[in-house]
């Protein structure tokens, strides 16, 4: 499923986030497997989201967008796995934080 929701949010199959749009083209940095169904898929996803607009942006010179944009990410997802106490989902970088 992470591979067509990715293909979702770059515009190429229907049904991806309107707010997606602005980063295109999306990569995949992340893959997380192991949900009990689409419907918590989609609460988790909503979560994470929600976690990483309310955490601070670190500024730091010396590290690249990116990485600081991965490090970002990866303290959400941290926040959102104790909030749904799902240590049952494999989570796989793809790009490092």
């Amino acid at each position: 499923m992470g591979l067509r929701r990715l293909k979702q949010h770059n515009g190429e199959l229907k049904g991806g986030a309107k707010a997606s749009s602005a980063g295109r083209p999306w990569s995949l940095a992340c893959l997380i497997q192991g949900f009990k169904d689409r419907s918590e898929a989609c609460r988790f996803e909503s979560k994470w989201k929600s976690l990483s607009r309310k955490l601070s942006r670190k500024k730091n010179k010396e590290c690249s967008s990116t990485s600081l944009l991965l490090q970002h990410r990866e303290a959400a997802l941290s926040q959102a796995r104790a909030a749904f106490a799902c240590s049952y989902l494999r989570i796989e970088w793809q790009l490092k934080p």
